[in-house]
């Protein structure tokens, strides 16, 4: 009976965990899908600072971070073209989210009362230039997003956890809209 019990519980166990592996690694979906063709033969991600793990910083309690989000961003937004010598170069500049505890209500008020009981900062910062054989930046633009949100009293790790994701994503989708005229204004000779 026990060998039965294998063969059921080694592959729904296998199927669990090969789901739940697929669906942290599932890409991010931004709201703008508009895909570039550029003029470049190579891609280069940079990372100018990585926040610390101490707090007030909470990015490394994150389901995926800044870092993770601009590889994936700059993947979904860019097709390199192979048509020159350039490099396409994606710098996240800042990408971190920062906690701050907000008063409680005391007293008997506060026995009834469910208050906020943090508030989250997300920043973020990104440059995206074409690069010249030389190391020359020839064409380059910049977009900055932020946003903040707070979280009641008795959230759970978890709760945490998907209020930081949709916060990720939020200020990509933010930073595409400032920085997708810009890079159409600045590169438009190498985005197509």
């Amino acid at each position: 009976m026990t060998k039965s019990i294998a063969k059921i519980l080694v592959p729904a166990f296998v199927a669990l965990v090969f789901h739940a592996a697929s669906a942290a690694e599932a890409p991010l979906r931004f709201a703008d899908a508009t895909m570039f063709s550029t003029d470049a033969v190579a891609l280069s991600i940079n990372i100018e600072a990585r926040p610390p793990k101490e707090y007030p910083h909470v990015m490394y309690r994150a389901p995926f971070t800044f870092e993770q989000a601009v590889k994936a961003w700059a993947a979904a937004r860019f097709n390199l073209s192979g048509n020159s010598v350039n490099t396409l170069r994606v710098t996240l500049k800042e990408g971190d989210i920062t906690e701050k505890l907000l008063p409680k209500t005391g007293g008997i008020k506060g026995w009834f009362t469910k208050d906020q009981a943090a508030e989250y900062d997300a920043r973020l910062a990104v440059e995206v230039a074409v690069i010249d054989p030389n190391g020359k930046s020839v064409a380059s633009a910049e977009g900055k997003s932020w946003q903040t949100q707070t979280v009641t009293e008795g959230a759970t790790e978890d709760d945490k956890r998907k209020v930081w994701a949709d916060m990720i994503k939020a200020t990509f989708d933010n930073m595409d809209a400032e920085l997708l005229p810009r890079m159409r204004s600045t590169m438009s000779g190498y985005l197509h």
